[in-house]
């Protein structure tokens, strides 16, 4: 293990950099966390915890509160955008009865976090931007230089850290375009996702804080490009044209909409190279991932939780390190591809195509239920606090 009396310092107090410090003082190891903003992120939207992200919140004692203020989920429900009809039911309750899958507010989660590391003392020091690191020191914007042992780079997508470890690559417009917003559940929604499919377009809403709110996430298909990020407003008349087709309870909680965030999406190449001597990444700083399988969040959880195990098992950081990246790589990157594949199917646009992959998807939800749920084993089983040593 790492001698405590070294510095290790994380980049970003968002998702990946508050779970990193809480897995390593799981581990016995104590660091210190840089954020750029001036206090935690209060603002965002939902965000759906799956059981390979739940697994590693329970090991570092957060879940407990998380599950407080989220929902369960017991599946999901697959729509038609023109008849409403529904096409497939996904059934956690039935099939993964044991497993934890959440609805949450991402103001909340990090919020929990956030406290937890209060708790137990983890120093968090907002307004410190890190503008490049050299010699394995942190150069901030307003001069400081901190030397560190080890740096963590969680500083998400947009990650200064990044550049430290390999040359920026160019990120491709997907041509599609998604917004964000949270209605009320005049509707009724219940504890199931819905995500109705429409051609070059979906829509994924799912209940959040005590039910009466619904998180929406709309996507669409289109040439124009739109910038990287998701805190860009947008007229919801935009939003509601662009939709104005949906039917039934979709087209009831698209019409309340009233305040709407943009964004486009990008896909970034998966980076061979996650680390130097002395500098890590995680999260989105590492591997960017598109928002169609629900697991950018809970690869970043499944990271902290295993850079946090080889860091307390083995001394010397560029074992630890290499080891973090070889057992990772695989599966981030089979979840990026995984993502990306999703996107299509949303979409499809010719008519043959969608009636096929319509009808297949009524088959096996009345036939082999247990086939539609089985399919994601890989992603939901997935258990990185078994691997690992415990403090």
């Amino acid at each position: 293990m790492l001698e405590n009396s070294k510095h290790i310092i994380i980049i970003g107090a968002g998702i990946a950099g508050l779970t990193a410090a809480l897995s390593l003082r799981h581990f016995g190891i104590r660091t210190s966390i840089y954020e750029r903003s001036p206090k935690i992120i209060s603002a965002g939207a939902g965000i759906q915890l799956s059981p390979n992200a739940n697994r590693v919140l329970s090991r570092i004692g957060v879940l407990k509160e998380i599950s407080s203020v989220s929902i369960r989920c017991h599946g999901v429900k697959v729509f038609d955008y023109k008849s409403n009809q529904q096409l497939a039911l996904f059934d956690y309750m039935k099939f993964k009865g044991n497993d934890l899958f959440y609805f949450c507010h991402r103001a909340d989660l990090v919020g929990i976090l956030y406290a937890a590391c209060q708790k137990l003392e983890i120093p968090v020091y907002f307004n410190k931007k890190v503008e490049k690191i050299v010699n394995n020191k942190a150069i901030f914007s307003d001069g400081e230089a901190l030397p560190a042992e080890l740096i963590i780079g969680a500083d998400g997508l947009h990650s200064n850290v990044r550049k430290t470890i390999a040359d920026e690559a160019k990120p491709v417009f997907t041509r599609q375009i998604a917004w964000r917003s949270i209605v009320p559940n005049s509707i009724k929604q219940g504890d199931f996702s819905h995500v109705t499919l429409a051609p070059k377009r979906h829509l994924v809403s799912y209940p959040i804080k005590d039910g009466s709110e619904l998180n929406l996430v709309l996507i669409k298909e289109q040439d124009e490009w739109q910038p990287d990020g998701w805190k860009h407003l947008e007229d919801p008349r935009v939003v509601k044209e662009n939709f104005k087709d949906f039917s039934g309870g979709t087209a009831e909680v698209i019409s309340s909409i009233e305040n709407v965030y943009k964004w486009g999406l990008f896909r970034y190449p998966l980076k061979q190279s996650w680390y130097n001597d002395r500098v890590i990444l995680i999260g989105d700083a590492a591997h960017p991932t598109l928002p169609f399988l629900a697991q950018g969040a809970a690869m970043a959880i499944e990271d902290s939780f295993v850079l946090a195990s080889k860091i307390f098992e083995f001394s010397n950081s560029s074992v630890a390190f290499k080891e973090f990246r070889r057992e990772r790589f695989p599966r981030v990157q089979r979840v990026v591809l995984a993502s990306t594949k999703n996107a299509h199917i949303f979409h499809l646009s010719n008519i043959i195509s969608r009636r096929v992959f319509q009808v297949s998807l009524r088959f096996l939800s009345k036939f082999f239920p247990h086939l539609l749920v089985k399919r994601f084993n890989w992603i939901y089983d997935h258990n990185v606090t078994n691997k690992h040593y415990s403090s």
